[in-house]
């Protein structure tokens, strides 16, 4: 090819010393790999061009998907005015590849300059024409400027950004846990950076093989940018690409492929993290290079444990977060050094507990020693803060979680569980204004899970603004219909005295649960005396499984409570503070104990337990 000449067809040039595509004397603005596809096939436009060709010599050493060279031909057809359904450039033959169909002449350039008056007449009409165009835009828009599509005024804005789920390149289902957690990881290095919203892995994997184009997830997530990349795991290496993607635009701002030792890849991670912010012209701080590079050498057995783990405990169901613990347990039983192993230890131990599956002291302590230990070796990794602020939480040392939380916070701003634990801090010592502000952020960080949804309207609930709650459960319910929000919406609905309304929703989440003896309990009830009498069968029966095996007290006392038997009430919460009931914290918030609140009872056990408003 000569490098000094041009590709002419119809009304476009292509300028190959200058490097760009022009439309009737007008620069057509191509990002570089997409003019790199058109000139490799015009090159080659006796003949169709496989598409293995096209991503081994357009990208070259950049490992990247199918996908991608689908959008850059995309990109070319909108930017030629092309037609996919009757091609006049770029003729598409179906699971083979493209072929270059315009009549083009060549044109050899010269090896002398283009006179400067060319030049600068060129230049003027050039500047005049952006001008112009930057005059109407701010007529228009003010603001319009900083919303450019432009190179470095782009950058600029971008404040935001979702990692969307990376393709497991090896095509081996069984090497998905690898590269999600993988993706899982990066995440959390991005999360560290302080002027950045980072979207959580939850919200995203809802678009693993989604056929939505990148601007329409951006504008669904809300964020700027978007990055997306594959793995691929051989031999005790791992080649990990990655392409930073302008959610406005859909133009790649950047992409880089990456070989390492399976043993380097946790660092491999924090690096990519941090060449994404430079990109994004976000400058770090000493704090957050440091973070991001404090990875090190892990033995790659306890690696592929850790990451298992991840992509168990992800899943949220108590087998699979029974497996997580497993996986974790493994990790760092072959690498007792692995900070990020305990503090998933401390992780999983915690969840156990917070969802009923036994008495929860015990699991309270394990996760105690594995997020104390997880600390001990990285004081710096924020996971290990936010167990420990759960674990403080949990046991009523108010102060000391504060601190655990804004520790983690302030380590990884971006983390929904975090936000959440330290936003339930803020409820239960009285700043419920900024409480609520602190759910609403976890939700914008990861708005499609239930972990993260839940708490907004839960709050508003504890807040007693009863119909926003309901109102907020119902947007959820229309999201998702699977959303487990039914109970939370029967308890709203009895506060506001709507009984008939309660019982339907409790019965909509029994029924969800298959709880069928429960369910039963609730309907006989019901028929026989009402929705208060539904409500002492249902406690009863509830009563009944403690003595087969453990139950949540709390859930117990909360039941009675609702059916105005204040005795057994207080009976079973007696029971949730010999058990260590974790719910008891919150105690002195929930309306569903308001029936119990001038029983001097109940004022002595505030007491006992320490509830920070009684201090």
């Amino acid at each position: 090819m000569n490098q000094h000449g041009y590709y002419l067809f119809d009304d476009f040039v292509v300028d190959l010393e200058a490097w760009q595509l022009l439309h009737a004397d007008r620069v057509v603005h191509l990002e570089p790999t997409v003019l790199k596809l058109l000139v490799y096939l015009i090159e080659h436009r006796d003949r169709l061009v496989a598409k293995d060709e096209l991503l081994n010599t357009v990208w070259g050493d950049t490992v990247v998907s199918e996908s991608a060279l689908s959008k850059a031909i995309a990109r070319l057809r909108k930017a030629l005015g092309d037609d996919f359904s009757q091609a006049r450039y770029v003729e598409t033959v179906h699971s083979l590849g493209y072929r270059f169909i315009a009549e083009v002449r060549e044109r050899e350039g010269t090896t002398e300059p283009r006179t400067f008056a060319a030049r600068a007449q060129r230049g003027l009409w050039i500047v005049l024409g952006v001008a112009g165009l930057l005059a109407v835009l701010i007529l228009l828009d003010p603001f319009a400027m900083w919303s450019s599509s432009s190179g470095e005024v782009e950058k600029t804005r971008i404040r935001s950004l979702a990692v969307l789920p990376l393709v497991n390149l090896t095509g081996e289902p069984e090497k998905d846990y690898f590269v999600e957690g993988l993706h899982d990881v990066l995440i959390t290095n991005l999360s560290k950076i302080t002027d950045l919203r980072v979207i959580s892995r939850q919200s995203t994997m809802r678009y693993r093989g989604s056929d939505m184009t990148l601007p329409s997830i951006a504008r669904e997530l809300n964020v700027d940018a978007l990055v997306e990349g594959g793995a691929l795991l051989l031999d005790g290496k791992v080649k990990v690409n990655a392409q930073l993607i302008d959610g406005y635009t859909d133009e790649h701002i950047w992409a880089q492929t990456y070989d390492r030792d399976l043993k380097d890849v946790m660092a491999l991670l924090g690096e990519i993290a941090g060449v994404i912010s430079s990109e994004i012209r976000i400058t770090l701080g000493p704090s957050e290079v440091a973070r991001l590079a404090l990875a090190d050498s892990v033995d790659p057995a306890a690696n592929d444990a850790y990451l298992r783990g991840l992509y168990q405990i992800s899943r949220f169901a108590v087998a699979d977060i029974r497996k997580a613990l497993s996986s974790f347990e493994q990790a760092v039983a072959l690498d007792p050094e692995f900070a990020p192993a305990w503090s998933g230890v401390a992780a999983a131990k915690l969840m156990l507990a917070y969802r009923g599956y036994g008495p929860p002291r015990d699991s309270l302590n394990q996760a105690r020693v594995a997020a104390f230990k997880a600390l001990e070796l990285d004081d710096q990794f924020f996971a290990g803060y936010a167990a420990l602020g759960w674990v403080k939480l949990f046991t009523w040392d108010w102060p000391g979680a504060g601190q655990a939380f804004e520790e983690a916070l302030r380590l990884n701003p971006n983390h929904p569980t975090t936000i959440h634990g330290y936003a339930d801090f803020l409820m239960l010592t009285g700043r419920v204004e900024e409480s609520l502000t602190q759910v609403r952020r976890a939700r914008s960080i990861d708005p499609f899970t239930p972990a993260s949804s839940l708490p907004v309207p839960t709050h508003l609930f504890m807040m007693r603004r009863y119909d926003e709650s309901i109102a907020e459960a119902r947007r959820l319910l229309e999201q998702d219909p699977g959303y487990p929000v039914h109970w939370l919406l029967a308890m709203a609905y009895w506060q506001k005295g709507m009984l008939v309304e309660s019982v339907a929703a409790f019965r909509e989440d029994l029924a969800n649960a298959g709880d069928t003896e429960l369910l039963a309990a609730l309907d006989r009830g019901t028929a026989d005396s009402g929705p208060h009498a539904a409500m002492r069968l249902v406690a009863a029966e509830m009563a009944g499984r403690s003595e087969a095996g453990y139950a949540d007290p709390f859930k117990i006392a909360s039941t009675y409570a609702q059916a105005g038997d204040i005795d057994q009430a207080f009976e079973w919460l007696e029971e949730a503070v010999d058990s260590g009931s974790l719910e008891l914290i919150y105690i002195g918030l929930r309306p569903d104990f308001d029936l119990l609140r001038e029983d001097a009872r109940f004022t002595e056990l505030l007491h006992r337990l320490g509830f920070p408003a009684l201090q």
